[in-house]
């Protein structure tokens, strides 16, 4: 779903934290006690207390607590003895990598004490002690019990149990949330941790999550860690292609509806032949259950696929929604332990999306509710996108600008590549293709495409035990080099910035935007032309409302997308020994084309769009009028300092002097071309975007960095951008002022006026 990680909010429950990292146990069968050499536990009296062999003093455990919204927050931790108390330690973790990973980002920080409890009772064989008040106390540094006040009355143990090599406690954890005060199920773990796996270095060239998901984000920066993956070990060592020895498992929630069940096992294994391509045969195993002891469900040896969706709540059943992953990870190695599924994507959101994007290419999109073949496979396509976060791949933009944009419309081409490289892209389906392509429904659904099995190989595959490090090594960074002459295996990190074609969402990024731009609109006007057909038999025109804004969405994100190309770069990460440049910038002429595609769409947006026929049936008054908003936002995307800054260093390549400066008086002029005309009248849609243009200009100018650190200036102009600014408003009003004396109406000369009257403010300043 959208943004930096798969974005999700679950509609009714507040966001209680997020956190990851651990180890791995062995497959836990249901109801399997542990061996005396592990932990155990007994209530007493309300109390905890716990029995600790001696085997375990010191011994590394995952240490791991569940919250009511099923995030993981995970520390490793020790016990160690100390005269007659036991001391519970997280100390910082030894990479395989060969490196220290700090505590809480402290590099000084060596240790964390997290209790210390006085021996109850001593055996041959072990420790007794108390520790019910560690449990509840905020102290500890769980990120979900930072804020809400706690109510310590309503705080209890309520249970324990033991599975191989992990001990699980479920307690409630009183709190005030608002005027009420409630009680949230938790659930902590300790989990024998065995002898951690191979590790697999962090590449920035490849979209894997790190071992803690909290640093290595920066776009070209090699941190010394491991990606975030699962342990997979042939079962036959000399095969080319074999069996795990474990399998990955995900086991379905019982709560998830029969009918959709088949979908969900569909979606996961759709990554079944991407781990062929890395020598295993099914490597993934999904287990489809009526019922679940609750206490597996919470063990780190399951990995859960749950159903979350709100639903019979009144204002919260179409509330739109989103879908993401809880992790657990051995730090040590990177290693997955556990990966849980939270599908919460409401049925509504997904079958908008579908239907603006889609409906004039599959007949099953004009009926709402959509039938369940469709709706069935639209939760696939979610299935499979979460299922690659499980395995530890990034959201973000894997070979994009890179298919050719004829080939959207050509069934033997999507047929075998897809209309995407990967399902981890955010491009949604296929709404380039035409009517007359006749493209089978099932080809415009996002699908897992070739990007995805050469990251599940280069992440995944096994090498032959007698390899050194360095042969492992030169084999993994051929793999990487394939991106050489496969354009659509390269990675681009956006980090919240469209940098350019290759770094943008919500739209299906081919290598020409402009084309496909306007292949997409014939698409979403069609769709809109349906609507009222849509809505017929409904009470009221929520739906027809609810499509509209997701059109003018779409519409956003595909100027953005265009928008990407105007002092926009191809991105290519590189070593500093391959050949090439990592930023090239997109040449001047397709430059120049997007500019004039977005000075005609942008500023006059088509009427189908800003006023569908429909709309009277809807509305009394433009208020409120979402579509300018919109364009209000390109506004400000088209003068943003990320942006200038990008033109401003473009410069300096040969071929490209002067382009920022062209660029504003193109823009100015295209907004303001009624000043060079005769007779024309500016529309009261453009005559806001004017005035926000304006306002935007003097607040860029004025605008001053607190002081010259780059994280500070960087949402600030350069002083360089701000003097082409302030003469392009200069320049714009000596045209007001000639403009104004013209034999306007009052209207029209009073918006002139207006204009000149903000510009006045920073010119007398």
């Amino acid at each position: 779903m959208k943004n930096i990680l798969c974005i999700w909010a679950l509609s009714l429950m507040p966001i209680m934290g997020w956190f990851q990292t651990t180890d791995y146990p062995k497959h836990i069968k249901e109801g399997e006690s542990t061996n005396t050499s592990f932990l155990n536990a007994s209530l007493k009296g309300g109390r905890l207390y716990i029995d600790l062999p001696k085997a375990s003093l010191e011994e590394p455990i995952l240490f791991t607590r569940i919250g009511r919204l099923l995030t993981n927050e995970t520390k490793q931790v020790v016990f160690k003895k100390s005269g007659d108390q036991i001391v519970l330690e997280e100390p910082r973790i030894w990479s395989e990598t060969g490196t220290w990973l700090a505590i809480q980002n402290d590099p000084g920080l060596e240790t964390n004490i997290l209790g210390v409890f006085s021996i109850f009772e001593e055996s041959g064989s072990g420790y007794r002690f108390d520790i019910t008040d560690m449990l509840f106390d905020r102290s500890l540094g769980w990120e979900v019990m930072s804020t809400e006040p706690i109510v310590p009355s309503l705080n209890k143990v309520i249970d324990t149990k033991r599975l191989k090599d992990e001990l699980i406690v479920k307690l409630q954890l009183g709190h005030q949330q608002g005027r009420a005060k409630i009680v949230q199920p938790v659930h902590y773990s300790f989990m024998k941790l065995p002898v951690p796996m191979e590790a697999r270095r962090f590449d920035y060239r490849m979209g894997y999550w790190n071992e803690s998901r909290t640093v290595g984000h920066d776009r070209t920066r090699n941190y010394t860690g491991s990606i975030a993956r699962w342990r997979l070990e042939k079962k036959y060592k000399g095969r080319k292609i074999s069996v795990p020895i474990r399998p990955i498992t995900f086991t379905l929630s019982p709560d998830i509806p029969k009918k959709w069940r088949p979908y969900i096992k569909a979606g996961i294994e759709e990554w079944l032949p991407a781990f062929e391509a890395a020598g295993f045969k099914d490597a993934i195993v999904v287990r489809e259950v009526d019922t679940l002891d609750p206490w597996s469900a919470f063990s780190l040896g399951h990995s859960m696929v749950r159903w979350v969706r709100n639903k019979n709540i009144r204002y919260f059943g179409e509330r739109p929604s989103g879908s993401t992953v809880n992790y657990v990870i051995d730090e040590r190695s990177g290693e997955i332990i556990k990966s849980d599924l939270l599908l919460g994507s409401s049925y509504e959101n997904l079958m908008d999306e579908y239907f603006i994007r889609c409906a004039a290419l599959d007949k099953r999109a004009r009926t709402y509710p959509f039938p369940d073949d469709l709706l069935g496979e639209l939760i696939q396509s979610l299935t499979a996108h979460e299922t690659g976060h499980a395995l530890g791949i990034k959201d973000n933009n894997y070979g994009e600008y890179r298919y050719p944009v004829d080939k959207m419309g050509d069934v033997k081409w999507l047929g075998t590549m897809g209309h995407t490289p990967s399902i981890m892209n955010y491009a949604r389906h296929n709404n380039m293709a035409q009517p007359q392509d006749s493209i089978p429904p099932s080809l415009l659904i996002q699908k897992l495409g070739p990007t995805d099995s050469y990251y599940i190989r280069w992440g995944y595959q096994e090498f032959p035990g007698d390899w050194s490090v360095e042969k492992k090594d030169d084999s993994l960074e051929r793999l990487i080099r394939m991106q050489d002459t496969v354009p659509w295996y390269r990675y681009t990190n956006s980090q919240g910035d469209f940098i350019g074609p290759t770094a943008t969402d919500e739209v299906v990024e081919t290598n020409d935007p402009v084309k496909g731009a306007k292949l997409a609109m014939k698409n979403m006007e069609r769709a809109i032309a349906l609507l009222p057909r849509l809505n017929q038999g409904q009470k009221d025109n929520a739906r027809m409302e609810r499509i509209h804004k997701e059109a003018i969405e779409l519409w956003y994100f595909t100027m953005r997308h265009v928008l990407s190309l105007v002092g926009g770069y191809e991105v290519f990460y590189k070593s500093t020994d391959q050949p090439g440049e990592m930023y090239d910038p997109v040449p001047l002429e397709i430059q120049r084309e997007a500019m004039d595609f977005l000075m005609e769409q942008i500023f006059d947006p088509p009427q189908w769009l800003a006023h569908p026929a429909y709309n009277t049936y809807s509305r009394f008054m433009t208020y409120p009028d979402m579509l300018f908003t919109y364009q209000q936002l390109l506004i400000r995307e088209m003068l943003k300092p990320k942006s200038m800054k990008r033109m401003q260093h473009m410069q300096t390549i040969e071929g490209y002097e002067g382009i920022l400066e062209n660029y504003l008086e193109q823009l100015q002029k295209g907004l303001f071309n009624e000043l060079y005309e005769t007779d024309a009248l500016v529309n009261p849609r453009k005559r806001g975007l004017q005035l926000s243009y304006i306002d935007v200009m003097i607040a860029a100018i004025e605008k001053e960095p607190r002081d010259i650190k780059m994280n500070l200036i960087l949402f600030v102009q350069t002083g360089y951008a701000k003097g082409i600014m302030m003469g392009r408003l200069m320049e714009l009003k000596k045209q007001l002022k000639k403009k104004g004396q013209g034999p306007w109406d009052t209207g029209q000369k009073g918006h002139w006026a207006l204009c000149l009257a903000k510009l006045e403010r920073i010119f007398q300043a």
